[in-house]
């Protein structure tokens, strides 16, 4: 039995359908719904449908979807509190630029949190919502997410999901996000949403952008792992580097010792003026060799896994403000300002393990402390 091919009239309508919808994004600055999404509704078709039907376009036709160019931009045209990227990054790609500009005094502010692991039974949305309502008084620039915003399956943690799979977990993350008219810039962990990266082979930060996106929310994927943001001074131009990371390794035996032996990696001429770590579940920060890191806390309780390898869960994240010399790019000052929600069961609560670990059903969160006007 044959394949019928497709035809020239329905190659065409699929490449300008979606060439209306690339230049529609194109022209709001890369915000909304994604093109093939938008275009598959249009259509009428599913998202692979679509997909097959462009590349057939443009091996069989000759059709191909033509990239928007953008026009020349003057000096004092772009927004000064905006992040801008050349391209977009697929995992470590080169040529890739990402650029946060200053505020006219020389500050940058911004929120930084991680380790959210939505589809947990431990992930606590409230810690989550109230740090996205603090970073918008914070008058912050944007979120920077430090990775494992989704929680993976693998044996150990299978029971302790309330959603399964890729999909689900992605849906699950969209739907309980907190809104805001912040961005949040997020990398993808080598953990947890990067085990489906190694077991499916998919790239998990871009199809969780078009998820996010798909549902109203402000969110770009910088990569996966780790990725540099350019620092560059409104006034001068003048460039440094903030470097967002999720590493791998287990915690050390002192809060300071991962971020010191990661900054130790690093040879001379790739050390970046500030680094942000995910990961650890660890709120910290300090100065090592010329670079301002901090460990960014975490949007989950305690798991299971972490109560038998006996690892703290350091609930919270942080608002950092920094001044850049305008003269060098140099970071000559740097403000983190660190937000922890504290368990009160201790205080207030007798029994408080009862039904906290839970295998096979709901389970008992520890009461935190959330306090927001």
């Amino acid at each position: 039995m044959t394949t019928k091919k497709l035809s020239r009239s329905l190659a065409k309508q699929a490449v300008d359908t979606l060439q209306k919808f690339v230049d529609k994004k194109f022209a709001n600055h890369g915000r909304g719904i994604s093109p093939f999404t938008e275009a598959s509704r249009k259509m009428g078709i599913p998202r692979t449908t679509l997909h097959a039907r462009i590349e057939i376009a443009e091996r069989e036709y000759g059709l191909k979807i033509k990239q928007p160019v953008a026009k020349p931009v003057e000096p004092d045209e772009p927004p000064p509190f905006a992040i801008q990227h050349d391209t977009l990054p697929i995992g470590t790609s080169t040529n890739a630029k990402w650029e946060f500009t200053s505020l006219p005094d020389n500050t940058f502010r911004f929120a930084a949190f991680g380790d959210l692991h939505a589809a947990s039974k431990y992930t606590r949305w409230d810690v989550r919502e109230d740090l996205t309502k603090r970073a918008e008084d914070f008058k912050a620039q944007a979120i920077l997410d430090t990775g494992n915003w989704i929680d993976g399956e693998k044996s150990f943690n299978r029971y302790d999901l309330e959603a399964v799979g890729l999909d689900a977990q992605c849906a699950l993350l969209a739907q309980r996000y907190p809104k805001s008219k912040l961005t949040t810039y997020a990398v993808a962990g080598a953990d947890h949403e990067g085990w489906y990266v190694k077991t499916l082979g998919v790239d998990v930060g871009a199809y969780c952008e078009d998820v996010m996106n798909d549902y109203g929310h402000k969110w770009v994927d910088l990569g996966y792992m780790e990725a540099d943001i350019v620092l560059k001074n409104y006034n001068t131009g003048k460039k440094n580097i903030l470097r967002i990371a999720h590493p791998g390794g287990g915690t050390g035996y002192a809060l300071s010792y991962r971020p010191q032996k990661i900054i130790e990696s690093y040879e001379g001429g790739e050390k970046p003026a500030v680094l942000l770590l995910g990961h650890y579940h660890k709120i910290d920060f300090g100065l090592v060799r010329n670079v301002w890191y901090v460990q960014t806390g975490c949007s989950q309780d305690q798991t299971p896994f972490m109560r038998q390898k006996s690892i703290e869960a350091h609930v919270g994240g942080f608002f950092i403000e920094m001044e850049q010399d305008p003269r060098t790019g140099a970071i000559i000052s740097f403000t983190p300002q660190a937000r922890r929600y504290f368990n009160r069961a201790y205080y207030f609560e007798a029994g408080s393990a009862n039904n906290r670990w839970n295998g096979s059903g709901p389970i008992k969160k520890a009461p935190r402390s959330i306090r927001h006007k």
